[in-house]
């Protein structure tokens, strides 16, 4: 398993360099995971690798002036089967390049930057200006697809342990791989260290020697609840099946606690729970924090974002469980995930959770938002506002389209469909939901996307609307297998992006025809075969709901007296498919 996880890293390592052609490798694996794990951006990723002869031990040097925050990163990239072992010089050069940019005298620095490459100067003083004067914190990060010892860390720690502001965190090949399962999962780029001060004296704090979880419940103050959310923004929901639900009657009331009764919201909200990998308490004179790292709210997003937009939250006190789950070597990852969804279950009791909510962050959920990006398109896996969902994309997306729709055409196309009339729930229940979702490329969903979205245009009627999966099933049927083509799949779904265009409207005219000539016989196949088993006359409704009728359809078009139906049908699916197959994309 450790090779297969290997194999998968330099994978992602090479696509990120076939992006940015002009990186080595080594700075390809920096600028991988800058990219993934600190910003979110390839192209911020890319500015900030500087790696090269004169970089002082800087491979990428990256400035996130959202956090405060300095990154400072030192990376080496071995791509040997066995992971090798570091050298504690590479350790200790980046540590006290650290503590160069942390001292207040700066002749150090100035010495450190004499003969630096001036890419590398310029973004050391501007990052030295930030520590100094504008109080940005320091994040030094050694990586390695290699192992370090322990007290190589330690030693690393010691050299900035001093201030307050800095932090030395090393990062090994099995470390690289519990990341990648979050970047597969959604966690990425993760929430940094954060403390949370605990209100007043009380906190429970139990470990639990037969899981190794720790857990913590203590009270926060409203309003440092809601600032945690301002400063990190929703990167913290990301283990939350949910967005933000907006004006929900549960949220109103939220609202009308925090406006009249502050001091009552303890006692009647549930308050939040925040899963991380560690967590320890801290005290200072300032008062008690915790300090949490990697930190999830999987419960109480609701209450936290209502939290931030509120003024009266400093009058109110909320109830905070944090529960710790260290990730070793090992099953621990995989419990670690059944453990989150079995808290989510368990703890929610306000906004009913459904089996659609369930599944939103399930990886090939995550994959297709991920991959559809690139294509310009927003996926929508969550239940959120239209307001949050845009906010989420980052990105002013061409197309948007959710995850129920585009289950309902997979299953349309290769089920009865008669199953997607049983209600959008249905299909995320796990017995339904992975013989759905098990598509291997990509481009295939668009595929499935663009062929419901075709015959729905001529659905217009509310008759034609109940027969629009039959439709689209007997469409699959006889088009489906070309259209997963790779050329085909590519043309089809930039023909239907753009089927204003003259030449491509051209192109698309005959599936047009044939998809308006289903729906005439639709609704002939409905009058023929309205009665009952029972005698009664079934309305479009009903009949349409019916299973097996994609059988029936086709046994129906094969009746002699319908031949010029099913010549009309047959001629114009050749007709399109011939114009797919002689298309030239510009």
């Amino acid at each position: 398993m450790p090779l297969d996880k290997f194999k998968e890293l330099q994978k992602t390592i090479r696509e990120f360099k076939d992006k940015f052609p002009t990186l080595q490798l080594d700075n390809a694996f920096i600028g991988w995971y800058l990219h993934s794990f600190v910003t979110g951006n390839e192209d911020e990723a890319f500015s900030a690798i500087v790696g090269g002869p004169g970089d002082k031990g800087a491979d990428a040097i990256y400035i996130d002036k959202e956090t405060k925050s300095v990154f400072i990163i030192q990376g080496k990239y071995n791509q040997s089967k066995v992971p090798c072992n570091t050298k504690l010089q590479d350790v200790m050069g980046l540590a006290n390049l650290g503590r160069t940019m942390l001292v207040e005298n700066s002749a150090s620095f100035d010495i450190l930057v004499r003969d630096a490459n001036n890419e590398v100067q310029d973004k050391l003083k501007e990052a030295r200006k930030k520590i100094q004067r504008d109080e940005y914190r320091l994040i030094l990060k050694f990586i390695t697809t290699g192992k370090i010892s322990k007290t190589q860390l330690e030693q690393g720690e010691q050299i900035v342990e001093d201030w307050e502001n800095a932090s030395f965190e090393g990062i090994s090949r099995i470390d690289l791989f519990r990341l990648m399962q979050d970047y597969l999962e959604g966690i990425a780029p993760p929430v940094l260290t954060l403390r949370l001060p605990i209100q007043g004296e009380e906190l429970f704090n139990k470990f639990d020697d037969e899981t190794d979880i720790s857990s913590w419940v203590f009270s926060v103050n409203g309003k440092d609840l809601g600032d945690l959310f301002n400063k990190v923004g929703i990167r913290i929901f990301a283990r939350n099946i949910r967005g933000f639900l907006g004006n929900t009657s549960i949220n109103e009331e939220i609202k009308k606690t925090l406006d009249n009764e502050p001091e009552y919201f303890w006692y009647f909200n549930n308050g939040i729970t925040i899963i991380c990998d560690e967590a320890r308490q801290i005290s200072e004179r300032k008062g008690k924090y915790l300090e949490i790292n990697n930190a999830q709210i999987i419960n109480g997003q609701q209450t936290t974002r209502t939290l931030a937009e509120i003024e009266n939250g400093t009058k109110a006190n909320v109830l905070v469980k944090v529960i710790a789950v260290a990730r070793k070597e090992g099953n621990t990852h995989e419990n670690f995930t059944k453990l989150v969804g079995e808290i989510v279950r368990a703890t929610n009791h306000q906004n009913a959770i459904s089996a659609s909510d369930l599944m939103s962050n399930e990886i090939e959920q995550i994959r297709i938002e991920r991959e559809f990006k690139k294509y310009k398109y927003q996926y929508i896996r969550k239940r959120q506002t239209k307001r949050e969902a845009m906010s989420a994309a980052g990105f002013k997306p061409n197309f948007a389209i959710n995850k129920t729709e585009l289950a309902q055409r997979i299953v349309a196309c290769h089920f009865d469909p008669s199953i997607v009339r049983l209600g959008k729930d249905k299909l995320f229940e796990e017995d339904q939901y992975f013989k759905i979702f098990n598509i291997k490329h990509i481009e295939d969903y668009f595929v499935y996307y663009w062929l419901g979205r075709n015959v729905f245009r001529q659905t217009k009627t509310v008759m034609r609307g109940y027969a629009k999966w039959l439709i689209l099933n007997y469409t699959w049927n006889k088009i489906g297998t070309e259209l997963l083509r790779p050329m085909n799949r590519k043309k089809f779904r930039i023909i239907s992006e753009r089927y204003y265009r003259e030449d491509y409207e051209k192109t698309l005219k005959p599936l047009f025809q044939v998809i308006n000539k289903l729906f005439v016989v639709s609704s002939l196949f409905y009058r023929k075969n309205k009665i009952s088993d029972r005698g009664s006359v079934l309305d479009e409704s009903s009949f349409f709901r019916k299973q097996k009728l994609d059988i029936r359809l086709e046994k129906f078009l094969n009746k002699n007296k319908y031949s010029w139906h099913r010549k009309f049908v047959n001629d114009k699916f050749k007709e399109f498919l011939n114009n797919i197959n002689n298309l030239e994309i510009n």
